[in-house]
């Protein structure tokens, strides 16, 4: 009987466990030269950029052709121009634009390989941005 009702507690506890996700921050880097401060791509995220400069995910997600992910994000000041998008396995990053405060649009791949979100402001200024990445 014991054991029956520790197996059931450790089943409990995996489920409870599996149910989390994880946040991200981050403060961003140049996209241009390659340099990115790393944050993950998992679910959630709610991060600073800095004016001219990129944040991309410190961890990539494996996608197959045809594959979409979809991002749903604010951020503010609601005037600046920012890019959302994805680095594809060949290095190149793809991104949409936004100028209105909010962006809620799905990306579909067309290369194999693992991806990483990137979000790069285009403003002079810091930009606040929170959101959902699906994948």
């Amino acid at each position: 009987m014991k054991r029956k009702k520790t197996f059931f507690l450790m089943l409990v506890l995996i489920a409870l466990v599996s149910c989390f996700r994880l946040s991200a921050v981050a403060a961003g880097a140049d996209l241009s030269d390659g340099n990115f401060l790393e944050v993950r791509a998992t679910g959630k995220f709610d991060m600073e950029v800095p004016a001219n400069s990129a944040v991309k995910a410190d961890s990539s997600f494996p996608l197959e052709v045809g594959e979409v992910v979809t991002i749903k994000a604010t951020y503010s000041p609601f005037s600046a121009s920012v890019d959302f998008g994805l680095v594809a396995p060949d290095g190149l990053f793809y991104g949409l634009n936004t100028t209105t405060g909010s962006f809620d649009k799905a990306i579909k791949v067309s290369q194999r390989g693992h991806y990483y979100f990137v979000v790069r402001n285009n403003s002079s200024e810091i930009i606040h941005v929170s959101g959902h990445v699906n994948y």
